[in-house]
């Protein structure tokens, strides 16, 4: 019989790479992006609310807020490693990068955090 720390284990790290691949995903995306040196009408939404669920998460599984969610901790950190170079990607080859900050700082979805 499999022990219940050990199952949480092979779960999270289950997990882990699934939400890896997820992170992966938009390499396509960003390859054109750099290729083409031009967003198209791609917008940067997406990898912002994923920059700030991989905050979140991160912060939830610090050890003074919850013990022992060292899966967490870990692959929310790349999380954010690959979204923040998505992020920053995406910012090189806009050509409105005024526009865009603006956006970012005043958009309604990301200034309330429920």
């Amino acid at each position: 019989m499999i022990s219940p720390d050990a199952a949480r284990n092979v779960v999270g790290i289950i997990g882990n790479v699934i939400s890896f691949g997820l992170f992966l995903s938009p390499v396509p995306t960003f390859w054109r992006i750099c290729k083409r040196k031009d967003v198209e009408e791609f917008r940067a939404d997406p990898y912002l609310a994923t920059l700030l669920n991989c905050m979140l998460w991160v912060f939830y599984g610090l050890p003074v807020v919850h013990p022992n969610s060292l899966l967490v901790v870990t692959i929310n950190g790349v999380g954010l490693v690959v979204e923040g170079t998505y992020l920053v990607i995406f910012f090189l080859h806009t050509h409105e990068k005024r526009s865009m900050i603006v956006g970012i700082l005043t958009h309604p979805r990301f200034l309330s955090v429920h």
